[in-house]
């Protein structure tokens, strides 16, 4: 015998949205998808959320919540790292969410959160908030994009994969006219995942340190 069916709620609603990210990606998050799934009809669910763009900003948000936050310690930089990479683990986990966060600004108050504690980081570790705001503006979209681009090649055959792919270029340069690419073999440009991402966090954060002073707002 079928059990009772759990009440609505917007609660239910986002629950039910990422369950559908999850197993079937960005485009099976539609109203009918997610009623289907609540075992309703999608009028019912304009109740707890607005449209569809409303909903795929609650996802974002609701991923966003699952961040694991610290206090500063003694590392403001390397507690950043982590920030930043715990964001984008949780944008892998679901299929999509990468590609789906660069279509829908994040405002919840989750995402807010983590910029809060981003530029409470970056002012601890010697950054004026000016050049804060910049740095975390840049370095969460960092994160969002290159989850896209790991999360779209997820879909590939394994043999694909980022690391292949240069092993594979790499290999075939040829010495008298690219000695520059050939010298390069078994370095960096084979470096992938974690490694590769909290190098480029790091990089980024020694060149804002050496970078001229953010340009002055213009008068609207």
């Amino acid at each position: 015998m079928r059990g009772e069916k759990a009440p609505l709620s917007r609660k239910a609603v986002i629950k039910a949205a990422l369950t559908c990210l999850k197993k079937n990606g960005p485009s099976s998050l539609t109203m009918r998808n997610v009623a289907a799934l609540l075992e309703t009809g999608p009028a019912s669910l304009y109740v707890y959320v607005r449209d569809q763009h409303e909903l795929h900003a609650l996802v974002l948000d609701s991923i966003a919540s699952e961040v694991k936050r610290s206090s500063i310690g003694a590392d403001p930089t390397g507690r950043l790292v982590e920030l930043l990479l715990g964001y984008a683990g949780r944008l892998f986990t679901y299929p999509g969410a990468a590609r789906l966060a660069l279509d829908t600004p994040s405002t919840g108050p989750a995402y807010l959160d983590l910029l809060e504690s981003a530029l409470e980081l970056l002012v601890a570790a010697g950054f004026t908030i000016d050049r804060a705001a910049l740095a975390a503006d840049a370095l969460f979209l960092m994160s969002t994009a290159t989850m896209a681009e790991q999360d779209a090649r997820r879909w590939d055959d394994p043999s694909r994969s980022v690391a292949n792919l240069y092993a594979a270029a790499l290999a075939g340069a040829e010495p008298a006219r690219r000695p520059y690419v050939n010298a390069a073999r078994g370095g960096a440009f084979e470096l992938g995942g974690e490694a590769r991402f909290e190098w480029m966090i790091r990089a980024f954060l020694v060149g804002l340190a050496a970078a001229p002073q953010p340009p002055a707002k213009e008068d609207s």
